[in-house]
This record gives C-alpha cells, sequence and structure tokens, in this order.
C-alpha cells in the first residue's frame, strides 16, 4: 500500500483539504500540483480502499475527489461515494472519469454535481471543488 501523501506547507491549515483518489499515478501528481497551486492542501492515495483509511483517521479532509475505475482495491469511485455517504455525510463527493458516461440516479444523488470527464477541464474541476466546500 502506497502510504497517503499530504502537503506539508506552512499555513495549510487555513486551506481547504482535498482527499484524491486516483490510480494512475502521472495524472494523480499533475492534478494535485495544480490543485496545490490554486491553494488547496491534497491528500494522495491510490485507492478506494487506502482513502478510507485516511477517511477513518485523524486527517482532516473538507472534500473527496476520486475517479471511478480504480484497480487495486476493494471498491471502485461509486463504492467510495457510497462510504463516504453512509460514514461521513458531512463530506462532498466528486467523481471523475474518462470512462463513465451515466450512473444511476441514487448514485447520482451521492455526489456533487454530475461526472467530471477526463481529461480534466482544470477551471471546471476547480469551480466544482469550491463549490462542494461552500455547500
Amino acid at each position: 500500500m502506497a502510504a497517503a501523501k499530504q502537503s506539508e506547507t506552512p499555513g495549510a491549515a487555513t486551506k481547504p483539504t482535498v482527499l484524491m483518489a486516483e490510480d494512475v499515478v502521472l495524472v494523480r501528481l499533475l492534478i494535485a500540483d495544480f490543485l496545490r497551486g490554486r491553494g488547496f492542501q491534497v491528500i494522495e492515495v491510490s485507492n478506494a480502499d487506502e482513502a478510507i483509511r485516511v477517511l477513518e483517521s485523524d486527517f482532516p479532509v473538507d472534500v473527496v475527489l476520486s475517479d471511478i475505475h480504480m484497480p487495486g482495491g476493494s471498491m471502485d469511485g461509486l463504492g467510495l461515494a457510497r462510504w463516504v455517504h453512509g460514514h461521513r455525510p458531512d463530506l462532498k463527493v466528486v467523481l471523475a472519469s474518462g470512462i463513465v458516461t451515466e450512473i444511476d440516479a441514487a448514485d447520482a444523488a451521492l455526489l456533487e454535481g454530475p461526472i467530471l470527464r477526463k481529461p480534466f477541464n482544470h477551471a471546471e474541476l476547480e469551480r466544482r471543488l469550491r463549490a462542494a466546500l461552500e455547500d
């Protein structure tokens, strides 16, 4: 298991924290760097199981950003959204995918807006995360 990676920027306590679950390392690094540059603190994990371990720990998390398709764990991003809804209903979940086009209404109700399409539109990604934080 890869350890959760969190930025160690001084004064980061006032920054909103995004827990990002993404199995593709290059995508995870690029998006995490972008988000840090836009004022977010980012905790990086590679699958839903690692995300749940972070959410069960003392790490402060303000919003979850997850890919839907993530091999290497016991659940995908939709499963993670269901877990968050049942165990941490205070958190908003934003899901992303380069493959999925539709999900059922029950799962859609667990999410903050529609599924983000990959490759990411950076402005839309930031807008969606900030909107999730304001709700």
